[in-house]
């Protein structure tokens, strides 16, 4: 049957797959989808990826969808004579938030530029998705000032991701030298690759797509990003001198990411120093916590000498490293891709959707939640009740760090968003009743009733 990799031209995901494949030597039979036709949404095709997305990977009848699992599904089971995905657990981790922060963030950004132009037959970019976008050029500098890769010393897959984004973002807001000077060098470093070939035709689609819609590709993007990051009056990281040795974990009760990690460390029974951040108080943009997480997100995990951010990552890592078994996150390779892309699908479609609503309320002024905003939380609710289909958990029989984190996203918007209709989603149902008999559950319920509180007082 061979490898069957569904694809459009011009997809970020997409490039990042195919230049992967080219690094690793594996040969893809390419089905290309005709989203103008709405092919994406056909029946054959939601029967292998409910999510409507690409691309999507049929390895001889194992189907695995969302590009970072694809990434690390490859590199597990083809790729073993390169290091891109070392067996390293820490430097395995810190390629895994990075997958994770290209997901969630950086692709987010840059798509929701593009998604207007492309869908909605806008002709002009809205400035403030545009100034959101730069941001991630900001953080990016901020990161390669450190190393020379996004994770570290050495290239990796986390590389590979998050270049495919920054080609189709670099295609209308060209990466300015000046302003990102160590950005801009990793950007001309990773096209020195000889992967950097099996972009070209989608960047190529993409660039063109983009003339097409905007008759001419000019993007200004004149205005300088503000600085964010203040310094802070708070005592919060004086008063962490001299604590004891054990795991760290910085967060704020109300985040559902940071729920999914206490989740994770009541699941693990281990004993770990819960540290509450006050973002209200903006004690995650001082520069002690930058230097922790540059990304300034909860929750963020200290062990020892390393630090992780990103709760997919350190959920990954906890089980790895204090799992007295690995039923929570499988060390089996398709076993642990479909955890991965149920991860991917939290990171990269549910939490992001919710965040939006949320971002809405509580730093643009919205009082009420709008309705286009509601629907894509509805279409996330319908992929989640067909993935569901013939299962209790959410990455098959077996309860997995995957559940933990769609399950914080997915009740935070059940109590305060888009309520679950049991009738409508008896599967979400069930699978909700399921979790919340977990003995250690109440973790995240006292979260998702801060939540709540937060998001209705916004409400007029």
């Amino acid at each position: 049957m061979g490898k069957k990799l569904y694809i459009t031209l011009g997809s970020p995901p997409v490039n990042a797959v195919l230049m992967a494949a080219k690094a690793f030597n594996i040969h893809l039979d390419l089905h290309e989808l005709d989203f103008s036709k709405q092919e994406n949404y056909s029946e054959w095709y939601l029967k292998i990826n409910p999510t409507s997305t690409v691309p999507a990977l049929d390895d001889e009848g194992f189907i695995v969808w969302d590009s970072h699992s694809i990434l690390v599904y490859l590199q597990e089971k083809y790729g073993k004579d390169t290091d891109l995905y070392p067996k390293d657990l820490k430097e395995k981790l810190k390629i895994l938030q990075f997958l994770n922060f290209d997901c969630g963030m950086l692709f987010r950004r840059m798509g929701d530029c593009l998604r207007p132009i492309f869908y909605d037959d806008q002709k002009n970019f809205d400035p403030k998705t545009l100034e959101r976008a730069k941001s991630s050029y900001i953080i990016l500098e901020r990161i390669l000032k450190q190393d020379k890769f996004v994770a570290g010393a050495y290239l990796s897959i986390a590389d590979i991701s998050v270049f495919a984004t920054m080609i189709a973002q670099n295609a209308f807001m060209p990466i300015d030298e000046q302003e990102f000077p160590c950005l801009k060098k990793w950007y001309s470093h990773l096209k020195s690759f000889d992967f950097y070939g099996a972009a070209l035709e989608g960047e190529v689609a993409l660039k063109n797509g983009l003339r097409i819609k905007l008759e001419l590709l000019i993007v200004i993007v004149n205005k300088k990003v503000p600085n964010y990051y203040w310094e802070s009056k708070s005592t919060f990281f004086t008063s962490q001198k001299n604590m004891s040795s054990k795991p760290k974990l910085f967060y704020a009760q109300a985040s559902p990411a940071a729920r999914s990690t206490l989740l994770t460390i009541a699941a693990l029974g281990l004993d770990v120093e819960l540290i509450p951040v006050n973002l209200a108080a903006g004690e995650h943009l001082t520069p002690q916590f930058l230097k922790i997480n540059p990304l300034h997100t909860v929750p963020t995990l200290q062990d020892g000498d390393l630090a992780v951010f990103d709760s997919h990552a350190i959920n990954a890592y906890l089980v790895n490293k204090y799992g007295k078994n690995d039923s929570l996150y499988p060390k089996d390779a398709k076993k642990r891709a479909i955890v991965d892309q149920r991860l991917h699908f939290d990171s990269g479609i549910v939490f992001p959707r919710v965040g939006a609503v949320v971002g809405a309320l509580l730093r643009g002024g919205a009082k009420t939640i709008e309705k286009d905003k509601a629907d894509l939380i509805t279409q996330a609710y319908q992929s989640l009740e067909i993935l569901l289909e013939g299962h209790n958990f959410i990455a098959g029989d077996e309860l997995t760090i995957a559940d933990f984190s769609l399950v914080a996203t997915v009740s935070s918007s059940n109590a305060a968003i888009v309520p679950i209709a049991s009738n409508t989603y008896p599967r979400i149902s069930a699978w909700l009743a399921r979790l919340q008999a977990l003995p250690y559950y109440e973790t995240n319920q006292k979260g998702v009733d801060q939540f709540k509180g937060m998001v209705l007082s916004k409400l007029a």
